[in-house]
């Protein structure tokens, strides 16, 4: 690595690079810029990153050409704008310098590489219009490669013009195969090319609908995107957070935001409600209505702001606000589309209620007898200051609804659970032990620290199954492992999880004195500062927790664990903690999570349910593989009736399915009871016949692995019946 502190000769660099710039590219005048505050943070975050990171990493050990080559990758993946010797001079000038900018806060390389990439796309763009216009054919045997990541830089223009008339071709073939219901007497080529214009129009609109959002791109976007490449150098799951990103992980941390309680998609370039939340000042309104579309906003009684076609956040950050301040909104009502009419909202705290934890009631039949299981669904670890909502006590208020229930085992579903607070991890484990250890962390100072349960509350001491997916990452992690090393959990789903093994902390910048900041909001960096442990001493870093019963899943064929991610830290192990565990503890033997296990890979072995997941994985397969698609439209059609064919036949064996899911009935937590009354009584409607709610009714579908789950549980609570409770190795003083 070669350390630069010459001035001149920096200066003679970025000279060179300046004018070898401008021979590729013209520089516009409204180039994007950093401003004097990015300098700032991006100091901040360099003596963060070398002072607080897990593995020491100084910025001068950084490999500056793999920094690079990863944020030409963010912008160009699939390699279609820049060409093999553009790359070659970005890998010959930028290393050089990158350690120097980066010490000084200098964002430059950043902002000339993406300036260079943005007149590229809108030119790139202006040649796409072009090229739509005078139409295609279809008829011939070409084929395109949908994924291009791993496939060499294009050494000219011309013959990157190639791939994206490929490129063309295979998005006006796919809108216009998927946008009909082609079947044999409608599939000839004269009946194909009617409907080609359609097509070219909907992708001429998507081409439009980018160059917008490119022109809407902001100086802070490039540095977002430029320092998260930076912070994943040091590990895939340290970030920077610019003042708005940073807004955000708090509100999603703390389930609550100001605003209105609506959220928002765009669709065909209008902000349109995809839902109102319940309870939230949009449905108090009385206004509003899902799929209206939001085509002007006003602040209090100020102008309205044209919002067609604008950037989503830039939306959001309209409509969003500080508490008890007035919006106007000017809406296309979804029941009358060709008129207007303005909706006048005052901004509230809304509880992200959606995001809490909750939980059914199923009746499973085991050999003809009737059963009571409880599922808890857990979305993440969530905690917040104060009198906020905190995961482990939300779950322990719906374990008490549950014994109210009479279940006889608890299914704790982690499996879309992706982290959270470690604090809320541990309390909520300590929720089925009665003490002992939870994790270790060690910290990069060598140093292990033992996190203990030490409350002797145990609110369930039943049998409890812990769903998991390669889905449930971190903070789920810990729980799972902890109470399998513990053998108070059996663990299921999945043959492992996400394999996060490290833990994050928030730090927040300290503003320069000369900043003005008169709302004092700062940017952050979640910066990995400590890996944590099972109590049995392994790490679950890139491995995961492995499951004790798994069952067929496409998610283990899927780039979405640990072990996907680049720059992972390695997985390794320490001592395990001794301890004692409390004599009379429920906890299950070998013996039988072996019958468990056996009965269950019998049923995945026999029954239709496991046949119709192990066809959808084997499709996956073989869809996956296909990444060579043809440009012909007979084959397509040809293709498509094909997969026509496959998805009605699964559907139909779905359908059939559905009928075996086990009657349920939701239960819910008390604020998320008073919010649903609230925004009944908004509503002008009736409260809910307390009759209906207590009836339990057949899912809408089949949840097949949960569905399995609770066959498991309920074969568990027979077993337990026919022998006492397994609750001890008494003599057990151990290594656990």
């Amino acid at each position: 690595m070669n350390k630069l502190n010459s001035t001149p000769f920096v200066k003679s660099i970025l000279f060179i690079l300046f004018y070898s710039l401008l021979s590729v590219s013209k520089i516009y005048s409204d180039n994007l810029q950093p401003n004097p505050l990015m300098k700032q943070e991006t100091k901040w975050l360099v003596q963060a990153l070398q002072q607080a990171h897990y593995n020491k990493v100084q910025i001068d050990e950084l490999d500056s050409t793999a920094f690079i080559k990863s944020y030409l990758k963010k912008l160009d993946k699939q390699k279609l704008y820049f060409t093999e010797p553009e790359i070659k001079k970005f890998l010959e000038i930028y290393p050089k310098t990158l350690i120097t900018f980066f010490k000084q806060g200098n964002l430059f390389p950043g902002f000339e590489i993406y300036n260079l990439y943005r007149k590229k796309s809108l030119d790139r763009i202006d040649w796409v219009l072009g090229k739509l216009k005078k139409g295609f054919v279809f008829d011939t045997n070409e084929t395109y490669l949908t994924d291009r990541e791993d496939l060499p830089w294009e050494k000219n223009f011309k013959d990157l013009d190639g791939v994206w008339i490929k490129l063309l071709k295979f998005e006006v073939l796919s809108e216009t195969i998927s946008g009909t219901d082609f079947n044999s007497s409608n599939s000839s080529y004269s009946s194909f090319k009617k409907l080609i214009p359609d097509s070219i129009e909907k992708v001429i609109k998507r081409y439009e609908r980018w160059q917008k959002s490119i022109l809407e791109f902001e100086s802070t976007d490039v540095q977002e995107i430029y320092l998260s490449t930076l912070t994943q150098m040091f590990d895939p799951h340290t970030t920077f957070m610019n003042i708005k990103e940073k807004e955000k992980f708090d509100q999603t941390m703390n389930n609550e935001l100001v605003g209105i309680g609506a959220v928002l998609e765009m669709i065909d370039g209008y902000c349109t409600i995809k839902e109102l939340l319940p309870g939230g000042p949009a449905e108090a309104s009385r206004g509003l209505d899902a799929q209206d579309k939001i085509i002007e906003v006003a602040q209090a009684e100020k102008d309205f702001v044209d919002v067609v076609d604008m950037k989503l956040s830039k939306i959001v950050d309209l409509i969003k606000g500080p508490k008890d301040t007035l919006v106007r909104l000017k809406v296309k009502p979804v029941s009358n589309p060709e008129t207007t009419k303005v909706v006048r909202i005052i901004r509230d705290k809304i509880k992200l209620t959606s995001n809490l934890a909750k939980a059914t009631v199923k009746k499973v039949i085991n050999e003809n007898e009737e059963l009571n299981v409880g599922i808890i669904e857990l979305r993440s670890f969530y905690g917040a200051t104060g009198n906020g909502a905190k995961a482990t006590d939300d779950v322990e208020e719906l374990v008490g609804k549950l014994k109210n229930e009479n279940v006889e085992g608890i299914i704790l579903d982690l499996r879309r659970n992706g982290g959270g607070y470690l604090s809320e991890a541990v309390n909520l484990a300590g929720l089925f032990i009665s003490r002992g250890p939870v994790v270790q962390v060690k910290s990069t100072d060598g140093k292990i620290r033992k996190k203990f349960d030490f409350n002797p509350k145990l609110v369930w001491d039943k049998p409890l199954i812990i769903l998991v997916s390669r889905y449930s990452a971190s903070a789920s992690e810990i729980v799972a492992g902890a109470l399998q090393n513990h053998r108070r959990a059996i663990i299921v789903g999945d043959k492992n999880t996400h394999g996060k093994g490290t833990v994050q902390s928030l730090l927040q910048m300290n503003l320069p004195f000369n900043y003005n900041s008169s709302n004092k909001k700062k940017s952050a960096a979640k910066i990995t500062i400590q890996k944590y442990y099972l109590p049995s001493g392994q790490s679950t870093q890139i491995n995961g927790v492995i499951g004790d019963i798994s069952m067929p899943s496409i998610n283990h064929f899927l780039p979405i664990g640990e072990s996907d991610l680049e720059n992972a830290l390695a997985c390794d192990s320490i001592p395990a903690v001794n301890f004692r565990r409390p004599s009379k503890e429920f906890i299950y033997d070998e013996k039988t999570l072996a019958s468990l296990r056996e009965n269950s890979l019998k049923r995945q072995n026999e029954l239709e349910e496991f046949q119709y997941l192990k066809e959808n994985v084997e499709r996956y397969k073989y869809k996956k593989n296909q990444t060579n698609v043809s440009l012909n439209y007979s084959k397509r059609i040809e293709q498509k009736l094909n997969d026509k064919e496959f998805d009605k036949g699964m559907s139909e064996k779905f359908e059939k399915l559905t009928d075996k899911a086990y009657p349920e009935k939701n239960i819910q937590l008390d604020i998320v009871d008073d919010q649903n009354t609230i925004s009944r009584k908004v509503r002008g409607e009736k409260a809910l016949d307390e009759h209906k709610i207590q009836n339990f009714s057949k899912p809408k579908s089949l949840d097949i692995r949960l569905h399995e789950s609770c066959r498991i549980m309920a074969e568990w609570i027979s077993l337990l019946k026919l022998k006492p409770l397994s609750q001890k190795d008494n003599s057990e003083v151990q290594g656990i």
